[in-house]
């Protein structure tokens, strides 16, 4: 840490050489001034009685050192200070307020010191000067301390998400996890898995304001598109509410899973959350429930074979070119939405409906498969619903 100015002039060095053999009484009287200051009630209540002491008489002897010109002083003196004020919880005002008042009283000394004499103008440019340097000083390891307090809190919030979302805990673990991030032990809860698909966006900003607004506690942890999270239910009613809130601002595909009633089951609830959204397709913001789309869930807990079966059923169709594969495929997703009425279907897409049933016909001779067969249509909506899942 730098020195400070240089030492003062020598009239000024002499007053404050004077005013250094009496610090002690100087020490006295500050601390019996910032005891009963505006600020006094901070000092009493969170700061010990053998500290204060300690901390005026260093800073006091530390500014007089400098300025009567005796070693090389430095900013310790502040710094320590800044920092245990910080610690103990110590507004910053009260204390750069106690700095101010140290900066007075060495002035009203000096002025009893040196009467008349013409070093004092001098002398007063360097009281403030050093006042305002020791109580920058101060307040930068206050803030400072601040600043590494947040980042420790928030490494140990992200290392407590963690073992909750990801990890094994136990009770132990529990206990401190529902103290930490003020969450019950037991109660309703339901897990939240959400990807956006897009490492700059947030699959569901703004989520934990949304649900407090609705004193809905919940808590969340990103990792670039991708947002877990645990929402603690105070009732049943909570749910479709809460639900209801997170299809309002979801960006991406999100997963819900069941209830649960005990933290411990968060981490295979996080598991159902994931697969519940990797039901909805790739690309489109969409609340899904574990659950609630039976056929995508399983395809979902198999992703390797429902690719594979993706592929051997549909493989031909797949090879054709983008615009042909589209039509066909689209085609045979909205058939299945209509129940397998080639009229509807034709309606919705405002064609004739030979051209839907010609789509069809070329669908079942590339995949060998016919659409009034419910074993090859059962076999083609397996397939069809596996390419969602990837595209």
């Amino acid at each position: 840490m730098p020195t400070l100015i240089e030492p003062a002039a020598d009239g000024s060095g002499a007053v404050a050489r004077t005013l250094l053999e009496g610090v002690d009484d100087l020490t006295s009287e500050l601390v019996g001034r910032i005891r009963t200051g505006d600020h006094a009630y901070a000092e009493i209540t969170a700061v010990p009685e053998a500290l204060l002491p300690a901390a005026v008489h260093d800073n006091l002897a530390a500014v007089l050192g400098q300025l009567a010109g005796v070693g090389g002083r430095r900013l310790r003196a502040a710094a320590d200070v800044g920092r245990t004020k910080a610690e103990l919880g110590v507004p910053l005002a009260a204390l750069l307020h106690a700095y101010r008042l140290a900066g007075r009283l060495i002035w009203e000394r000096s002025l009893a010191t040196a009467g008349g004499d013409v070093v004092l103008p001098a002398l007063g440019s360097e009281i403030l000067r050093l006042i305002d340097d020791y109580s920058s000083a101060a307040a930068n390891a206050y803030t400072g301390y601040l600043a590494e307090r947040a980042a420790r809190a928030d490494a140990d919030r992200r290392a407590l998400l963690d073992a909750l979302f990801h990890g094994e805990i136990d009770a132990a673990a529990i206990s401190e996890i529902g103290r930490t991030l003020h969450l019950p032990r037991t109660g309703l809860f339901v897990a939240v898995h959400a990807d956006s698909g897009v490492a700059t966006v947030d699959p569901l900003p703004g989520a934990e304001r949304r649900l407090r607004v609705a004193y809905v506690n919940s808590v969340w942890q990103r990792d670039g598109g991708t947002s877990v999270g645990l929402i603690s239910l105070g009732s049943p009613r909570a749910l479709e509410s809460s639900l209801a809130r997170l299809r309002q601002i979801a960006a991406g595909r999100v997963g819900v899973s069941r209830t649960f009633s005990a933290l411990t089951g968060t981490g295979a609830a996080v598991r159902e959350a994931e697969l519940a959204a990797r039901c909805a397709r790739p690309g489109t913001s969409a609340v899904v429930s574990y659950g609630s789309a039976s056929v995508p869930l399983v395809l979902a807990h198999a992703p390797d074979a429902a690719r594979g079966l993706a592929h051997d059923i549909l493989g031909a169709v797949l090879e054709l070119p983008c615009e042909d594969r589209d039509t066909l495929l689209d085609t045979l997703d909205l058939w299945f939405d209509c129940g397998g009425s080639n009229t509807e279907v034709a309606q919705r897409l405002s064609y004739h409906r030979n051209t839907i049933h010609q789509r069809l016909r070329r669908i079942e001779t590339l995949t060998g498969r016919r659409c009034s067969d419910p074993k090859s249509a059962a076999e083609l909506y397996l397939a069809l619903r596996a390419i969602r899942l990837e595209s």
